[in-house]
């Protein structure tokens, strides 16, 4: 049966029974490329799948817009994913958002570390590489290239690591980026570029549950989960790279902030 990127080596290293419960999935936002997202999970699946006894499998999608209409069809049980779509997801997917992390989301602006660009007003008449337009870094990234009066040509990748990849190939002479995708990048990447600004902020990665599950049954993920990203022993390291640095339950009208963003994907989603 048909399991889109499932990447099926996941599940592999340990061996549930039917018994042992229901399979539970977590759908990761696409961000990077598939083999580098679920890597970078694995060690929040090996501990949800040990501390509830159960399997658990990482779920992403190709591209930004299908894993949202997947969402839609509340294909995962949990979700990993930026404010924006969150709030999206909401409102129109039945899921609750539970976790947000406490770190920021913001884009980092990136050129060449040894090219020519030296100041942002250069960037005016340059081709600037961004991920798929449907991301909150994509939509920040636009929104400061109009405060700074600059109209450069806009050149969308499926993922962050793409768009820097861009820079380094000279298909693109900046790209802007996730910081926290741009961390995670391997040091061959990052080390050939340099940042030039930063965007504004704005809240970063939330956990979402969906509503077809029991509210005692959404808790004690929640609160696995929880545990897990604040874990000193174990969640720190993890919970720092991907963009969590800790996570504390979701407050009511936290998201508010973003609706704009939510508005622009709506938007975005219809004209595709």
């Amino acid at each position: 049966m048909y399991r889109w990127l499932c990447l099926c080596a996941i599940i592999a290293s340990s061996f549930f029974t039917h018994a042992a419960g229901k399979e539970i999935s977590i759908g990761l936002e696409p961000y990077f490329t598939p083999r580098l997202l679920i890597s970078s999970f694995q060690p929040l699946r090996d501990a949800v799948q040990t501390s509830l006894g159960q399997p658990v499998v990482l779920l992403t999608a190709p591209d930004y817009r299908q894993f949202v209409r997947r969402m839609e069809a509340q294909e995962f049980d949990i979700v990993v994913i930026g404010p924006h779509t969150a709030r999206y997801a909401e409102q129109l997917a039945a899921y609750v958002p539970t976790l947000i992390g406490r770190s920021k989301l913001i884009g980092l602006v990136v050129v060449q570390r040894e090219g020519s660009i030296r100041q942002v007003s250069e960037l005016g008449e340059v081709t600037v590489a961004m991920p798929d337009p449907l991301t909150a870094t994509a939509m920040l990234g636009e929104e400061w290239l109009r405060k700074q009066s600059l109209k450069p040509a806009l050149r969308y990748y499926d993922f962050h690591n793409a768009a820097a990849m861009a820079v380094i190939r000279n298909d693109a002479q900046a790209a802007i980026v996730n910081k926290t995708a741009f961390a995670n990048m391997p040091a061959d990447i990052r080390d050939k570029l340099r940042v030039l600004a930063e965007t504004r902020t704005l809240p970063h990665m939330v956990v979402l549950i969906s509503t077809r599950l029991e509210a005692a049954t959404r808790k004690r993920y929640a609160d696995t989960l929880a545990n897990f990203v604040n874990s000193r022993e174990h969640g720190e390291s993890f919970a720092g790279k991907i963009g969590f640095a800790g996570a504390d339950p979701v407050k009511e009208g936290e998201l508010n902030q973003v609706e704009p963003f939510v508005v622009e994907l709506k938007r975005r989603l219809k004209a595709e």
